[in-house]
């Protein structure tokens, strides 16, 4: 049965994949000079096979009112339709079935504003709802990538840019994640910059009055070392991989905006300098490393739809708490173990506690970071630690990069090494509380 279910669902991909437009020649130039903060002056072009579709629909645009300015398109061989309420554009095809599309406009981004407006990093991010460029998502194109910046700032990309003494960064990459190109905007004058070799280079970017104490830098080389070793071998997977348009070792970019989620932005990862430099410990940003496996840039399962967070974050943390048990030690992780349970212990039976499933935005509900995590210790408890662990690796490596994706996919790859655990899981999954 799973063989046919294989081959039937080869079939509809390989239709799937025949049917869809394709995109070439995609080439973003940017610019940050004489543009207020939170604001970018962009041009796109590419060409558009619509292949045997009469519209393609990207992902484009944020703010209704406020986010694209300016608009200017040649729409002289197709039309087209910008949908501001929807944060889209759509192309529809006239007569020819291959069209050029060039478009410049004024770009401003609202949520990086209100969360790194006071600070001294600007970040550009898809991930909060800011398309500040046009793209199929849950797709794999290649880009052109050119930015030119102010002498005031430095940029700091999800993908490795060339740069010369002018401030113009440029790079070529090829099928990257269409929704998986981030900037970052940094205060030259605000930064200071600090190499290591782990091995492998490790950049750090902090900000000059609010750096972190010799112990807590030593703290984050050996940790972030450690980490990258016990991921890579959980998932058979160097840091590193060329598969994955992964070049590089993170860099680490601490910044002083309001914002104090941390994120993983494939080149770099971002978080608050306050909290680096003073919480009691830093294991929040060995979760950031587990997300270059398990996470939304590998695991491409659509906001909306039911278990999206368990799958993009709960089981990432519950590898992080892995790492912290086999890493540095079962004390550590009695008292992480501990903290989880007083933290999900706050809202049991209130009305935030909700079926983990349930959560279907990235809103750092401590039920996708505490509860769903400890309802994966149960399945593990029961099952072993390891055998949990090594389904989970299992499923990185059949459903990464794939789309589209379902919680239950999971819950299927569980049942099929153990049968019955996964149905277990599903009900912890879908019950109001644990």
């Amino acid at each position: 049965m799973r063989r046919i279910f294989f081959v039937t669902s080869l079939i509809l991909l390989l239709c799937r994949v025949a049917m869809a437009e394709e995109i070439k020649n995609y080439t973003l130039d940017i610019s940050k000079v004489n543009q207020e903060a939170s604001n970018l002056h962009v041009e796109c072009s590419f060409s558009l096979d619509f292949q045997d579709k009469d519209s393609v629909f990207m992902n484009f645009g944020g703010g209704q009112e406020f986010s694209i300015d300016n608009f200017n398109i040649n729409s002289g061989d197709f039309e087209y339709e910008l949908h501001r309420e929807s944060k889209s554009i759509v192309f529809r095809k006239v007569s020819s079935q291959k069209i050029s599309v060039s478009m410049a406009y004024n770009y401003t981004n609202l949520s990086s504003f209100f969360i790194y407006g006071k600070g001294d990093a600007e970040l550009w991010e898809t991930s909060f709802g800011e398309y500040f460029y046009p793209y199929v998502p849950n797709t794999f194109m290649d880009v052109a990538l050119n930015v030119e910046t102010p002498d005031s700032l430095s940029l700091i990309c999800s993908y490795p840019l060339d740069s010369d003494d002018t401030m113009k960064y440029s790079g070529k990459f090829s099928r990257i994640l269409s929704q998986s190109l981030t900037l970052a905007f940094i205060r030259d004058e605000a930064y200071q910059q600090t190499d290591e070799y782990i091995p492998g280079k490790l950049s750090i970017y902090q900000i000059k009055d609010m750096q972190c104490g010799k112990e807590r830098y030593d703290e984050l080389l050996a940790l972030t070392e450690a980490a990258i070793v016990f991921f890579g071998k959980v998932y058979g997977e160097d840091y590193i991989s060329a598969e994955r348009n992964v070049t590089a070792l993170p860099v680490y970019l601490f910044h002083n905006g309001e914002g104090f989620s941390n994120r993983y932005n494939i080149g770099f990862i971002s978080a608050s300098q306050e909290k680096f430099s003073t919480k009691p410990d830093i294991y929040p940003l060995m979760h950031e490393i587990g997300h270059r496996w398990l996470g939304e840039w590998t695991l491409l399962i659509d906001d909306g739809q039911p278990g999206a967070y368990f799958i993009k974050e709960t089981l990432n943390e519950f590898m992080t708490l892995m790492f912290i048990r086999y890493v540095c030690g079962n004390a550590y992780y009695e008292t992480q173990l501990d903290w989880f349970k007083s933290e999900y212990e706050k809202i049991k039976g209130t009305p935030q506690d909700e079926p983990i499933v349930n959560v279907v935005t990235n809103n750092n509900n401590t039920v996708i970071y505490r509860k769903g995590p400890l309802a994966l210790i149960r399945i593990a408890e029961q099952i072993g630690y390891g055998e949990l662990m090594s389904v989970i690796s299992g499923f990185y490596k059949e459903y990464a990069g794939k789309y589209p994706l379902k919680y239950t996919d999971f819950i299927d790859m569980v049942n099929e090494s153990h049968a019955g655990v996964g149905d277990q899981l599903n009900q912890l999954l879908t019950a109001q509380s644990l």
